[in-house]
């Protein structure tokens, strides 16, 4: 079954986080009052987080590990928007409010997506926990008591109770 740490979905999840948290630092960018960001900062954005979210994607990405991420993410992508535009760093406060609210708006979308996909994979993927377990596999033979009823002893009295060939194949 597909699992979201591993193989093409992995690459999918980090590519979608990459965009995610790209796309929203850019706009934190532009809401903040800065310039618009190039694309070869959207575009090194994106391989960066990509690359760092396929690293760490073999499990569920916790909420601290998630905040980290964008909050490098957005001074990554001020910091270098400012270096090829030839402004100054942080020099605006509506400019860290705009990045710290586009932390805020990729956690949440981010948390979603991660709750979502992780639910999905529970639900599709074959799972025993809650299901009844086999009966166990007898291993010895188990001895069944053999009950004749009353009104049968009498007749059977003389009758060989030998199970088998007849003698006279044998």
């Amino acid at each position: 079954m597909w699992d979201p740490s591993r193989g093409g979905l992995r690459l999918v999840r980090a590519a979608a986080v990459g965009l995610v948290v790209a796309g929203v630092a850019s706009a934190s960018h532009v809401l903040g009052g800065g310039s618009h960001t190039s694309w070869l900062a959207t575009s090194l954005a994106v391989l960066a987080v990509s690359g760092v979210t396929l690293l760490i994607g073999a499990r569920r990405i916790g909420a601290a590990t998630l905040l980290i991420l964008l909050s490098l993410a957005q001074v990554g992508v001020h910091t270098l928007t400012g270096y090829l535009h030839g402004h100054a760093a942080w020099h605006d406060p509506a400019m860290l409010l705009a990045h710290l609210a586009g932390v805020g708006a990729s956690a949440v979308l981010l948390a979603r997506g991660e709750a979502l996909l992780w639910r999905l994979h529970a639900w599709l993927s074959p799972s025993l926990v809650g299901r009844p377990s086999p009966a166990p596999v007898v291993t010895r033979p188990v001895a069944l008591a053999t009950v004749v009823p009353r009104a049968l002893t009498p007749l059977l009295i003389g009758s060989l109770s030998r199970r088998g060939p007849p003698l006279s194949v044998v």
